[in-house]
């Protein structure tokens, strides 16, 4: 959980809080090789958000979207991840995901589902650790990226 204030006293122009909850939970599988990582993650804007405060469906919830063109007072998404490891330092991640906004600039974004899919390849520089390093790409709707990526999404 975190939370986040923008008070009037501090010269906002619009007073706003932000509370953010994430839940993620990672299981085993392929005799402990692999991993499956479920991710739930939520960004509540209470107040008047500024623009720049808002939240944007992209980066590490829901790659695919790369422009910010989808953003809002608030974000829910889930998504998911298979971490197949092959070899001693390489693997490969599919993920998929949903997410939605709402309090969005342009109320036909509000509460609509964008998906973002995508796949990518990791690979651990250290002998001893298990830190990766790793390049994604991924689809989003009517949007794509393609992310250098130091640790995993989450």
């Amino acid at each position: 959980m975190d939370w986040s204030t923008y008070p009037k006293f501090l010269d906002n122009e619009l007073a706003s809080n932000r509370v953010s909850l994430q839940a993620n939970k990672y299981f085993p599988s392929r005799n402990d090789k692999d991993v499956i990582a479920v991710r739930l993650y939520g960004k509540f804007g209470l107040g008047n958000v500024a623009f720049e405060q808002q939240s944007t469906i992209g980066g590490t919830d829901i790659r695919g979207y790369s422009e910010g063109k989808y953003r809002g007072s608030g974000l829910l998404d889930i998504q998911g991840e298979y971490r197949y490891n092959f070899g001693e330092k390489m693997g490969l991640v599919g993920f998929a995901g949903l997410a939605t906004i709402y309090g969005s600039d342009t109320p036909s974004f509000d509460w609509k589902l964008y998906p973002g899919a995508g796949v990518g390849y990791r690979y651990n520089p250290f002998k001893k650790s298990k830190f990766n390093v790793g390049l994604d790409g991924a689809v989003g709707k009517g949007d794509w990226g393609v992310y250098f990526r130091i640790g995993e999404a989450f």
